[in-house]
């Protein structure tokens, strides 16, 4: 069974996302794409359980308690409660802090603007397990809607594809969470795209507030889901208006709507992350590896690493040499590179210590990894890795990986995701609560009121 296809002239595009969400039932949903849900509920819950005893989320703890909002659902990580907006806010923001949440070439980052939107209503609503599986497919799928015709020109120009379109997103998951009528969910969309923004300049620069990209569009989509539900009304040519969304951020240029509405599910395109990095090196980083198994080598062993990618990923992910936070760390290339020979692994631990950061050796071995950007090889995808290692010895090895371990071309396994999750949550839950959590997720249409997920986990 495909996912529904809708008709290509009269309503516009909020409309006509809004029929199609409105219309969405758990039973038309196949079981590979709830298999597939399900599993992204679990990454991003592992993730964010980790995000949320990071330094760089310290801010957002002390917004909530700033503004002491109504204790409606539960902050991850031991946090007690918030409105659920702020909730949803808090959530995504921890989610989003690790780098190492899922991705989409169509979207940017869909599981942490959809999911904590959708469980922080599931919550306060008493929703049951099959009402958030139907809730997070049709966050994804609206997200792909709205963001994929311009997902890569927003990338050329500096914008933010998850901050700009994970509005819609999270809009679309909260107006399925709580029932809303089909002109109410295109008014929602609408509404949303008020708050349609964001730069990437951390690609450049660094600075933490990337981290918060999510937190706030799941807030702002949400709170755009409520307000459509009180009766405020948005422009529903949010999309194809004269100002609307794709005009605005395509530079006016034409966008290709239709090839979203190819029957497809979108979210069982998503790219899982193996590595805690920007997912542009993902494919470099298993190369690398691949090179090393084979020719185990010190840092005195390698004169050079060059690591060829498409010529957009060179500025986004490999433009950072010496990073000076986490999130400069995790946007570069270089650092990654030398973290993988001189300490064995690319782990969160390590991107996030400044004593690692600064130390010589590990800055020195950074110069020597030169990022080229080259056409993409016959057969690979957009997000390949080359990597040619030229030893000190003389001897040259070059490894291409055509997509990274998690990308849909070279897919994460269920058992792949449970190993991460398991990882990530190393040290902070025990292992009988893990292993309950997990089976919990996997059974989660089995309960009619799944509200206590993210109070399971401490």
């Amino acid at each position: 069974m495909t996912a529904p296809k809708a008709s290509a002239t009269g309503p516009t595009l909020a409309q006509r996302q809004a029929k199609w969400i409105s219309e969405l039932e758990y039973e038309a949903i196949p079981v590979d794409v709830r298999e597939r849900a399900r599993l992204l509920l679990l990454d991003f819950l592992g993730v964010a359980r980790r995000g949320a005893t990071l330094p760089q989320v310290e801010p957002a703890r002390a917004l909530l308690a700033d503004l002491d909002t109504a204790p409606q659902a539960t902050i991850i990580g031991g946090g007690g409660k918030a409105a659920a907006a702020y909730a949803a806010y808090a959530n995504g923001t921890y989610g989003h802090s690790c780098e190492y949440d899922d991705g989409h070439m169509d979207c940017g980052h869909a599981g942490v603007c959809v999911i904590p939107t959708v469980l922080a209503l599931a919550e306060r609503k008493g929703s049951s397990g099959k009402d958030i599986i139907v809730a997070i497919v049709a966050g994804y799928q609206a997200m792909i809607y709205s963001m994929g015709p311009i997902n890569r020109v927003t990338l050329d120009i500096g914008w933010h594809g998850m901050k700009v379109g994970g509005v819609f997103g999270a809009a679309a998951g909260a107006a399925k969470i709580l029932g809303l009528s089909e002109l109410q969910i295109a008014n929602a969309l609408a509404i949303a795209g008020s708050d349609s923004s964001g730069t990437m300049e951390y690609d450049q620069s660094g600075g933490e507030v990337k981290r918060f990209h999510a937190g706030i569009a799941t807030r702002s989509g949400l709170q755009a889901a409520v307000l459509a539900g009180a009766g405020l009304t948005g422009p529903l040519t949010i999309f194809e208006g004269l100002r609307g969304i794709h005009r605005l951020f395509s530079e006016r240029g034409t966008v290709d709507v239709e090839r979203f509405w190819d029957g497809s599910w979108h979210i069982v395109n998503t790219f899982v992350k193996l590595y805690p990095m920007v997912g542009t090196v993902h494919a470099a980083l298993d190369a690398l590896g691949m090179v090393l198994d084979r020719n185990p080598a010190g840092a005195d062993d390698i004169a050079e690493i060059e690591v060829g990618l498409v010529d957009w990923a060179v500025p986004h992910g490999a433009a950072i040499v010496h990073p000076h936070d986490m999130l400069s760390a995790q946007f570069s290339l270089a650092h990654a590179c030398a973290l993988r020979v001189i300490r064995g692994q690319v782990a969160i631990a390590d991107l996030a210590d400044p004593v690692i950061r600064s130390d010589a050796q590990i800055n020195a071995f950074a110069e020597k990894v030169k990022p080229v950007a080259i056409d993409v090889p016959d057969g690979a995808e957009q997000l390949f890795g080359q990597v040619t290692v030229r030893f000190t010895d003389g001897q040259t090895e070059t490894v291409l990986q055509h997509a990274p371990r998690g990308h849909p071309k070279n897919p994460a396994t269920g058992e792949d995701i449970k190993v991460k999750f398991r990882e990530v949550v190393s040290g902070l839950l025990d292992e009988e609560t893990v292993e309950t959590f997990i089976a919990t997720i996997e059974n989660l249409e089995q309960h009619e009121n799944a509200s206590g997920l993210i109070a399971q986990l401490g």
